[in-house]
């Protein structure tokens, strides 16, 4: 199926305006104006740069120190957090470190593979809300730990909400759900997750460059938009070696004082 002949316009809700400040502070940090371990304006600066009130602003942060994305420090003000918006809630660790008592959270890199057009499965389709062989976009990624792959997703997306999705997002630099708010409006965060076990096919194995025939601990995860409609499901096979994920919550970032 060619993605030329689906042009459907993407549906953008009327949102709050606590939802708008934090569209506008992901989008920033999505593009770069805003970088890992920056501050913020503080809410009164941005309250005046949004033209709304300063309780509004203090919403919308609030829902991002919740995400993981931004990191409050008491006297100081709040920060961009070392968080991979695309990888998730839940931060790699050493184990040799976990194992001496020491916690430091380590954020994967993004390398898209492939970006095509497939029809839902009953999974996909259940876990959509979609049809049965309805057009989805596949989006194959893998996770890189320094030279090591530690992961390879598989996430899949309704070409009813993505129009030209491929054309458009093979000449961006930006994560997935960067793309997707600067593009379509939309602000995607986790709905739900679930963890199981079980073998990779061979082509999995192949793209994770292993050929160990064992139980791989698997993440599924669905992400909806602030508009309650479900967007992706991504299912995620990990390889993680000397590594482990930090399951509880985001860890604090180390900080500096602010100049």
């Amino acid at each position: 199926m060619s993605y030329n002949n689906v042009k459907v316009q993407p549906v953008k809700a009327q949102l709050p305006l606590y939802q708008l400040v934090m569209q506008r502070i992901v989008q920033w940090i999505g593009q770069g104006q805003l970088k890992a371990g920056q501050y913020l304006p503080n809410e009164w600066q941005l309250a005046e740069q949004f033209d709304v009130s300063q309780g509004t602003v203090r919403k919308g942060l609030n829902e991002l120190v919740t995400w993981g994305l931004l990191q409050r420090y008491q006297g100081i003000g709040t920060c961009v957090t070392h968080k991979n918006w695309d990888w998730g809630d839940y931060p790699l660790m050493a184990m040799s470190k976990v194992l001496m008592g020491k916690s430091e959270a380590l954020w994967p890199m993004a390398e898209i593979l492939s970006i095509g057009v497939d029809t839902a499965d009953a999974e996909t389709a259940r876990q959509l809300h979609i049809n049965l062989a309805e057009a989805v976009w596949k989006i194959r990624i893998v996770w890189r730990h320094g030279c090591h792959l530690i992961a390879l997703d598989e996430a899949y997306l309704p070409m009813r909400y993505f129009p030209d999705l491929n054309v458009r997002f093979l000449h961006q630099r930006s994560g997935l759900y960067a793309f997707i708010l600067h593009e379509y409006g939309i602000l995607l965060h986790t709905l739900q997750q679930y963890f199981w076990q079980q073998c990779c096919t061979e082509e999995q194995l192949c793209l994770l460059k292993t050929q160990q025939n064992i139980l791989y601990l698997h993440w599924g995860k669905l992400s909806k938009g602030m508009d309650s409609i479900v967007y992706e499901w991504r299912r995620r096979c990990l390889n993680l070696g000397e590594l482990s994920l930090q399951m509880n919550s985001i860890m604090p970032e180390s900080h500096n004082e602010k100049n």
